[in-house]
């Protein structure tokens, strides 16, 4: 009876060995993976670092004089469209319904003008031409370095052709 009860004894001290055994050998498999896991920390050493130098490449467009104009003059004539369209609905009389839908409708043909003068002096050769109608003056900046007498004048002329306006009423800037 003596014997079989020291052979159970020694079997359970071999099978907690064994479980013991099993659990110091999960525990470093956890602590290994743990160690994987975490950032590895360098000290970096100034003087033999490699310094690598990148150059930083970024594709920047600047909008040139051109573009940007057109988008503020945009800008601002959406502005002004939102204000007339807002007149428009509160307006109390047809009257003035009516003169506000007449500004809305000189806006219209103001920008086709203008638009239509840009095209006319780009087919002429000019690389771009930005044309801005004001009351009874009209404004010309043409993409060029310099003009010539010539030029000038078939500028002058488009201008006056499409809005009526005087020669003596024309600016013409020259902007590189």
């Amino acid at each position: 009876m003596l014997v079989v009860t020291l052979n159970k004894v020694i079997k359970r001290i071999l099978l907690g060995l064994a479980v013991v055994a099993i659990l110091a050998i999960v525990t470093a498999q956890f602590v290994n993976y743990q160690k994987d896991k975490e950032p590895t920390q360098v000290k970096v050493d100034r003087s033999n670092a490699m310094q690598v130098i990148k150059p930083i490449e970024m594709a920047l467009t600047i909008p040139d004089f051109f573009t940007e104009y057109r988008l503020e003059r945009d800008k601002i004539r959406s502005e002004r469209f939102d204000v007339l369209r807002d007149m428009v609905k509160n307006s109390k009389t047809e009257d003035s319904k009516q003169r506000v839908q007449e500004a809305i409708l000189r806006l219209v043909q103001e920008k086709q003008r203008e638009y239509e003068m840009e095209n006319l002096i780009k087919a002429r050769g000019f690389q771009d031409a930005l044309v801005v109608i004001q009351d009874k003056n009209v404004n010309a900046i043409i993409k060029a370095q310099a003009f010539t007498r010539e030029e000038v004048t078939q500028v002058a002329e488009v201008i006056s052709r499409v809005t009526g306006v005087r020669p003596e009423d024309i600016t013409i800037s020259a902007k590189p």
